[in-house]
C-alpha cells in the first residue's frame, strides 16, 4: 500500500524490446505501428519496467497501480492479457511478460531509454488558468494533465495524488475536467466527479478530498 518502497520507474519515454513506450500518451509504437493502451495497462507496464527482470508480485502491482486493498484477480489478469496482446506476446512462450505461477509477473525484454526525445510541438496558450494558493498556472489548448507525472501541466508531487490523477481538456471555448480513475478522486464544486464535467469561471477544483485546491479562471 502507499508508503511501500517503489521501483525506480523509467523517466519519460523509454523502450521495451523493439517497442517505444510513451507513458504520458498511453501509447506504444514500433515503426509505423501505434497501439493505444488503457491507463491502468500503461501503469502496469511502467511498474514492470521499473523492475525489469525481477519478479513483481500481484500484491505489488495492485498496491501501486490500483492502490486499493481488494480487487478481483480478473482485473489484474485482464490488464496483463491486454498488454500481451498489444505487445504481440504469447503467454505460453513469452518474450515480454512472463507469468510466475501463483506469484506474479516478470518483464523479460530489455528496457532502455529512447535515443532522442521527440520535440514537443508548440501548444497554443488559452485564456484559461487555475489559481493555486501560491501561483497562477496557465492552461493550454488540448490536454492539461494533473498529477505526479513529471510531464503534468499541473504537477502535484505529494501523497494522495495519482501519477495521472485528472485532466483539463480545452477545445476552443469548451473546457472540461475529467478524473482519470484516481484513488482519492477529483472534486468539482464540492462533489466527486464520475465523468467529464464542464468548467465555469470561479469553479473550485479539489484533487483528493483535502489534498490540493484550485480555482478555475477565465482571463479577461
Amino acid at each position: 500500500m502507499p508508503g511501500s518502497e517503489q521501483p525506480a520507474q523509467p523517466a519519460g519515454s523509454f523502450t521495451i524490446g523493439e517497442w517505444s513506450v510513451n507513458p504520458s500518451l498511453n501509447r506504444l509504437s514500433r515503426g509505423e505501428e501505434t497501439v493505444q493502451l488503457e491507463l491502468k495497462m500503461m501503469e502496469v507496464l511502467v511498474y514492470l519496467a521499473g523492475k525489469a527482470g525481477e519478479l513483481v508480485t500481484k500484491r505489488e502491482l495492485i498496491d501501486s497501480v490500483w492502490q486499493v486493498e481488494v480487487i478481483s484477480d480478473g482485473t489484474l489478469t485482464r490488464a496483463v492479457a491486454l498488454l500481451r496482446k498489444a505487445l504481440g506476446d504469447d503467454a505460453r512462450n513469452p518474450r515480454f511478460i512472463e507469468t510466475i505461477p501463483k506469484r506474479g509477473y516478470r518483464l523479460l525484454a530489455p528496457v532502455g531509454h529512447s535515443e532522442k526525445p521527440r520535440p514537443v510541438p508548440p501548444t497554443a496558450a488559452s485564456r484559461f488558468m487555475v489559481e493555486a494558493p501560491d501561483s497562477d498556472i496557465p492552461l493550454f489548448e488540448g490536454e492539461n494533465l494533473i498529477g505526479r507525472d513529471p510531464e503534468a501541466a499541473i504537477r502535484i508531487d505529494i501523497g494522495g495524488v495519482s501519477r495521472r490523477h485528472a485532466r483539463i481538456v480545452i477545445d476552443g471555448a469548451d473546457v472540461t475536467i475529467e478524473d482519470l480513475d484516481s484513488k482519492n478522486g477529483t472534486y468539482l464544486r464540492g462533489r466527486r466527479i464520475q465523468q467529464p464535467k464542464r468548467l465555469a469561471h470561479g469553479d473550485e477544483i479539489r484533487i483528493g478530498h483535502k489534498v490540493a485546491r484550485f480555482r478555475f479562471v477565465i482571463a479577461d
